[in-house]
């Protein structure tokens, strides 16, 4: 919408300022409810992996911003002084996602208090120079680990690490969850924290390795050895046994070994090790999909090169009839809880297990009218902060704030 070239630099300013505190507040009430969702599993689905990546989809909101949302909306639920500045438009967005960084329903009162005299640059400085005087947590030095079949047929995995290889692994997992989730547009957070469930990372690690290693045909530590018996009842290799669908997913498109076996239990067929495209194939696929197909999903790496029709029932091996998937949406699929349909001239239909399509973008609906009606209490100085342009001493507003927050946690235990 164009504005309109008579109006006054003034009326200008007071209507970016009015917007912005109601954009503040808008803000504030959509965090609030995206905090519910996500507690309540709203975006929970067997396409959907996260509520970051249900917002990527449904909100058209790139991944790493709908990680950075969900994060501040956890942390709102546990400040609700912040919170309720945040719902009044006097704070901004920025500065909300840089106190929650490192505020406490302890530290909270006097950070917002700074907040509606500070501008959001000095406040992000000073929120980076607090998080970098917090003190470590002491780390245990004993080190172990262990692995075992789980009766279920799942690996139960324990680790116990020195510091540094503790600190070596969150990295190596922070980075894999990194390159398990991106799409093509998502840039690197280095200050994202590992994730809380690190399985699909060190998934995602293991995937890694098996794909950068070049195994010699005695070696079975970079491959997966599967072995079916005559009536096609598979197991791994000195694993538990397989499920039909498990089968499936592994004879697709995986790096294995199929061991085929007679009625006796003898060794009948050691298998090829891949069932995959050609390499002009995988090529063509990747320049054709160039992420995970699945709607809204993108991510760029460790993709499988799936078949529409299954290979182990006649699929052929050409670009009508596959797909690329991410590891979680190939194993998703396998498990049944959604399909692919190719509908000819290498296009492909995806829908949900109630036979609805899934739609690639969903269409947004909103009102910029609606919003000021809404929030038209809120006028051109509510987000406005009362700075008179003094500059920011870092170290020593750091300083005051640590001091004033260990004296009153001495004081409280004194009482």
């Amino acid at each position: 919408m164009a504005v309109s070239a008579v109006r006054s630099i003034e009326e200008l300013e007071e209507e970016i300022c009015t917007l912005a505190g109601q954009i503040a507040a808008g803000t504030a009430r959509y965090l609030a409810l995206l905090a519910e969702f996500d507690s309540r599993d709203g975006w929970a689905g067997p396409q959907v992996k996260s509520c970051a990546h249900w917002l990527s989809w449904k909100a058209g909101v790139d991944l790493h911003t709908a990680r950075e949302q969900v994060r501040v909306a956890k942390s709102l639920t546990q400040l609700p002084v912040m919170a309720d500045a945040f719902a009044s438009g006097t704070l901004s967005f920025s500065k909300v996602r840089a106190m929650t960084r490192v505020a406490t329903e302890r530290t909270e009162q006097s950070l917002v208090e700074i907040a509606l005299v500070a501008p959001a640059a000095h406040l992000e400085r000073l929120c980076r120079g607090l998080k970098k005087t917090d003190k470590p947590e002491p780390e245990e030095s004993k080190c172990g680990g262990r692995w075992w079949w789980h009766e279920g047929g799942d690996l139960k995995v324990s680790l116990r690490l020195s510091p540094e290889d503790g600190a070596r692994f969150l990295a190596g997992v922070t980075r894999a969850e990194y390159e398990r989730r991106r799409t093509g547009d998502d840039t690197p957070d280095l200050n994202a924290p590992a994730p809380s469930n690190v399985a699909p990372a060190v998934v995602a690690m293991s995937e890694i390795v098996c794909a950068a290693t070049d195994s010699p045909v005695h070696s079975p530590a970079a491959e997966v050895i599967v072995h079916v018996d005559h009536n096609n009842h598979g197991n791994l290799d000195n694993g538990p046994g397989l499920d039909e669908s498990t089968l499936h997913q592994l004879l697709c498109g995986a790096t294995l070994r199929r061991v085929g076996h007679g009625k006796l239990g003898e060794t009948l067929a050691f298998g090829r090790k891949r069932r995959a495209p050609s390499r002009a194939q995988m090529r063509a696929l990747l320049i054709r999909d160039r992420c995970c197909a699945v709607p809204g999903c993108g991510r760029t790496r460790f993709l499988h090169a799936h078949h529409v029709v299954f290979w182990s029932r006649g699929g052929l091996t050409d670009l009508d009839n596959l797909v690329m998937l991410c590891g979680e949406h190939h194993r998703s699929l396998h498990h049944g809880h959604f399909a692919i349909k190719a509908t000819g001239n290498q296009t492909f239909e995806f829908r949900d297990q109630d036979d609805r399509i899934i739609e690639y973008a969903p269409s947004i609906a909103g009102s910029a009218d609606d919003m000021a009606q809404r929030y038209r209490h809120i006028g051109p100085s509510t987000v406005v902060p009362e700075w008179g342009g003094e500059p920011l001493n870092e170290s020593y507003a750091t300083d005051v704030l640590r001091r004033n927050w260990d004296l009153e946690q001495t004081r409280r235990a004194a009482a």
